[in-house]
């Protein structure tokens, strides 16, 4: 089922397969143009939906893994989940959008169980959309506008600075220091972590070190995908690549 509100709201979606976005360009080819997005409906009857909207990041709630959006709001001393739009998952967790133009973390920073989206880096799979594994439908819960990032989420939410620090240690002895702080990190800190150290690496010119904070990063449960997105958020921030 086309997820129609979504594209009201200006989302670019196109067709998934499960949860993965099968098209020759991924996420990169969702498009607003309704006309192509019936030919691909007529063409995929039975896909799923991915969604993507510039400006729109989104919580992504795992109650599997710990997350509850309730004790984090309860935690920012806020009464419970703003005035926005709330999406129920396929899996029992929930979808909570905001308007938000800045770079953000992969995982809210002291959270387990919340993920960040962002239209920078992926999609989300759109109401309407049949979860593979349980079979039941993703679904609007409470259908409100998509509200501002609220003030008290911004330290948790965005990309902290990075300010080059120069330092008289050994290179080998900072190098090895720099890579087990990666191995050590835990939690929505890891990605921050692993940004940090690519910047440190990539400023010494120490660009051997970069697998192994790669290998680091993995070991401590960070996908691919977003290992890649801090060593591309590094290179572009030192102006140096690996």
């Amino acid at each position: 089922m086309i997820p129609t509100r979504m594209l009201d709201l200006g989302f670019a979606i196109g067709p998934l397969e499960g949860k993965k976005a099968f098209l020759p360009g991924g996420f990169h080819d969702f498009t607003t143009d309704r006309a192509v997005i019936e030919r691909q409906a007529r063409r995929y009857p039975r896909c799923n939906w991915g969604g993507t909207c510039e400006g729109v990041m989104f919580l992504d709630e795992d109650p599997r893994n710990g997350g509850n959006l309730e004790a984090l709001f309860e935690s920012l001393g806020m009464p419970g989940i703003p005035d926005t739009m709330v999406i129920r998952t396929g899996s029992g967790g929930r979808h909570v959008p905001f308007r938000f133009p800045g770079k953000v973390r992969g995982k809210l920073q002291g959270h387990q169980g919340i993920d960040l989206k962002t239209w920078r880096t992926g999609y989300t799979v759109m109401p309407g959309s049949v979860h593979p594994d349980t079979g039941e439908l993703y679904r609007i819960e409470r259908d409100l506008p998509i509200a501002p990032l609220p003030l008290q989420l911004l330290p948790l939410v965005e990309v902290p600075n990075y300010v080059p620090q120069p330092t008289r240690a050994r290179p080998e002895v900072r190098n090895s220091g720099v890579v087990r702080k990666v191995a050590e990190a835990q939690g929505g800190g890891r990605n921050a972590i692993t940004f940090w150290a690519f910047c440190r690496a990539l400023e010494r010119g120490s660009s051997d070190v970069v697998d192994e904070i790669r290998s680091a990063a993995l070991s401590t449960g960070l996908e691919e995908r977003e290992i890649e997105t801090c060593l591309r958020s590094a290179e572009r921030t030192t102006g140096r690549a690996a």
